[in-house]
This record gives C-alpha cells, structure tokens and sequence, in this order.
C-alpha cells in the first residue's frame, strides 16, 4: 500500500486536483489534524456548513448512500468518517471500547452503541450476546482471545446499559460489508463529491483500503511508540513550516528528552517557541528556557489528570497508552512517581503555607517559593520553575495527606498484583478509581 505525503495531498487539493477516495491512518493526532485540514481545503468557503456529513459510526452502506446523494446547494460534497470500525483489523488497537464509552459518556448513545457493536461483530456476536448476564455471552476471556479487549469492571456495567439500550431503541450491529461503498466507487460517484477517511489503524486486506490506494490517495501518519525510535524532526518541520522556522543544532535532541514522543505536546511546545524565539532559528538554549522536563516515561498528561483528580482523563490516557503497547508496569511506576510527588509537595504545603494554598501566584511567589528554593539550595538541588511549583502545589492541594498515604499503598498492591499475572485494564482502572477517589 504506497502512501502519499499529507503536504502533496494537500497541494493537489488546493490545485483542483481531488480524489473522491482520501484514507488517512496512523497516530490519532496526526490523522485528525490531516483530515481536518483537508476537509477546509475541499470546502474552503461557507459551504462546508451544508455540503458536509460526518458519519462517525455508519456502516459501509450508509456511508455510500450519504456519499451518493446530492448536496443541498451545487457544489462538491465531502463525507467524512472518522475511526471507521469497518476499516479495523479484527484484533486491532485496544482501544475501540474506550471511543465506544466516550461516546456514550459524551450523549451520543446512538453513535457509542453502533461503535461497541461493529466491535463486537468482528468476532460475530450480535446484540444478544453484549449482555454480559445473558444466556450464551462471552466471557472476559473471550473478549481478550478474540478481539484483544481487556474488559474491566465497569465495562461489564457498560456492555449491561448498551444492550438494553439496543433492545429498547431496535438497534442492530451496523453491516461490516464493504461491498456497498465498493460498488459505488466501481460505478462512480457524483462528480465532486469526496469520501475522507480518517482511522487509527486498518487491514491491509480490506478492499476499501485496496480501493483507496486504486482510486484515491493514502496518507500514512505512523510514529514509532518505542522513545528510542521516534522520529521528532521530520514532524519539527511540519509543525514550524506556517512559522517559517526551524529547529538549531541539538534543539531536536533536546525536545525530545523533554516531552518524549506525545505529538500532541510537541506541537503545543513548538507553537510556543516559534512564537518566543526572535529569528528563524529555534535553538537549543530556547528549549531549556521554555520547554518544562515533562518526560517521566512520557506521562505528561497523565500528571496532570491526576493533579486534577480527574478520573476520566487518567484512564483515558492510560487505555489510550495500553492501546500503544505501553506496559502497566510503566504506567504503575509514573502514576507511585506523581503520587510521590504531589506527597512531597504536600508536606511544602503544610510546612511554608500553614496548609493553606496561597490565593494567587504572585502571592506564592513572594511569600512561599524563596522557602522553596531554600530547600533545593540546602538538598545541593535544583529548585523548580516558580510555577511549576506553584502548579504543583495546587494539585497537591486537593488531596488530602491521609489520601496520598492511602494511595501509595495502592500503588504497592497493583504492583504486586501486575506481577502475579493480573489483567493490567482493571488493575490501573482501580488503581487511578482509588488515587482520584471521591472527587
């Protein structure tokens, strides 16, 4: 399968030149980044509004009826479909249950119960066996040996509501045949009008895919996941090319030990410094100026969504991490070092600030961070960033002591509990349940 260059595409499309077939795949990001932009760059106008569809849970049938359908006003059209569960490989990325919740957490019922059963039929079970109590529903075991899904606790719950939901709403797993949208595009379709495809991983072997590299364009946006294998300036590049600048000698080497390989952050870091830095090179003094050491195993993110006791966030980015092949050893280790962390900082708290958290920065600056900086001078450290600190404060501040304490022994038993062969969804799920706790 050759794959073009997002830039090319692009340019082609700003020419005039437009396929009616466009599959994006690769790192989530970096699809839903490149698909967006295509989609302004074929609907550049007030159009977009009426001559675009997004179907984000359709089957292969409903995408090609929308596609073959005229728009509203003349025009091109564009569909787009974004992680298409037909498009999947049977045991593909775990995390195909994780956008199913999110959709159902977020209100989209429909969209959530139509994503959890595509997953499903992929091993050929309908609506009746998504009820974890009913008669002839797979086992956990089941779930792991044929579609690679680790299902933890409140997943059970989840597969319950979803299926009564079906049942209630008359809904049925949406067809994985792709023969719909294939003979569509054998027969042609509307002159025009154009299909965007935008999905985290594919089958080689599915015949859409083989149509896209036939009839369309191919946009690979794979990153390695191992750190010592990422490639950041090929990506540098991208990012800074609408600044019209560049990374300087060592300023690469020096963002990636700083923020790893989270595409995301790295695009946010190099937007900061193409604004910060005077000419048109970045060098690698800016990056040790602006670019905070946030790597700690990569786990930027993870940080902060337990700094801010939000649930969600942690598991989302830990079952997004698992999905990328990231071990709940790792994630284990980062979350005992953050605890450890905003324990530290908690003890500051009680310490400098009579336990109160200073009402403002500035007020943290003057009264509060000389101590800490102190501190660091006396241990011969380095004192951090006054707001960093200032930050950190902050999130240790909505724990309570005895809650961090209760939360390192957490982190003790799931250690153990990943050594003796326990399913690592559930045990970082209940660790990150019992760290956040109430909040």
């Amino acid at each position: 399968m050759s794959a073009a260059d997002i830039e090319d595409v692009l340019d082609e499309a700003k020419a005039g030149k437009v396929a009616p077939l466009y599959l994006l795949w690769g790192e989530e990001y970096l699809v839903r980044r490149g698909a967006d932009d295509l989609v302004k760059v074929l609907l550049p106008d007030a159009s977009a509004g009426l001559n675009f569809a997004v179907l984000d849970a359709g089957s292969p049938r409903e995408v090609a009826q929308e596609l073959a359908t005229m728009p509203l006003f003349p025009g091109r059209k564009v569909v787009l479909v974004r992680d298409p569960e037909f498009l999947a490989p049977k045991k593909g990325r775990g995390d195909a249950l994780g956008k199913a919740r999110e959709a159902w957490k977020a209100g989209k019922r429909k969209e959530g119960a139509r994503r959890l059963l595509a997953l499903a039929a992929r091993a050929g079970w309908g609506v009746e066996q998504l009820d974890p109590g009913a008669s002839g529903a797979p086992s956990v075991d089941q779930w792991k040996d044929e579609l690679n899904v680790d299902l933890a606790e409140a997943d059970l719950t989840f597969l319950k509501e979803v299926a009564t939901f079906c049942r209630e709403e008359r809904i049925t797993a949406p067809e994985g045949d792709a023969s719909a949208l294939v003979e569509l595009f054998q027969k042609g379709v509307p002159p025009g009008h154009a299909l965007v495809m935008a999905a985290s991983e594919v089958d080689a072997k599915n015949p859409l895919v083989k149509l896209a590299a036939d009839k369309g364009r191919v946009v690979e946006r794979k990153v390695a996941a191992r750190h010592k294998d990422f490639e950041l300036e090929p990506l540098a590049e991208e990012f800074l090319r609408p600044f019209k600048k560049k990374l300087g000698k060592g300023a690469a080497e020096q963002l990636k030990e700083r923020i790893g390989g989270n595409v995301r952050l790295l695009q946010s870091e190099l937007e900061k410094l193409a604004v910060y830095a005077q000419g048109p090179t970045i060098e690698a003094s800016d990056v040790a100026l602006l670019v905070a050491h946030t790597r700690e195993e990569e786990f930027f993110e993870l940080s902060e969504a337990l700094q801010n006791r939000n649930f969600k966030a942690a598991l989302d980015y830990t079952m997004d991490a698992m999905g990328q092949g990231v071990h709940g050893l790792q994630l284990l280790g980062a979350v005992a070092s953050i605890t450890r962390g905003m324990l530290e900082n908690h003890e500051r708290l009680e310490k400098y600030a009579g336990g109160s958290l200073p009402r403002s920065y500035p007020d943290f600056k003057s009264r509060v961070f000389p101590r800490v900086e102190e501190e660091a001078k006396a241990a011969k450290g380095k004192a951090p960033h006054p707001y960093a600190a200032f930050l950190a404060m902050q999130g240790a501040a909505r724990y309570k002591r005895r809650e961090l304490l209760d939360a390192l022994v957490a982190c003790a038993d799931a250690d153990l509990a990943l050594k003796s062969s326990a399913s690592s969804k559930l045990v970082i799920e209940r660790l990150l349940w019992t760290v956040c706790g109430s909040a």
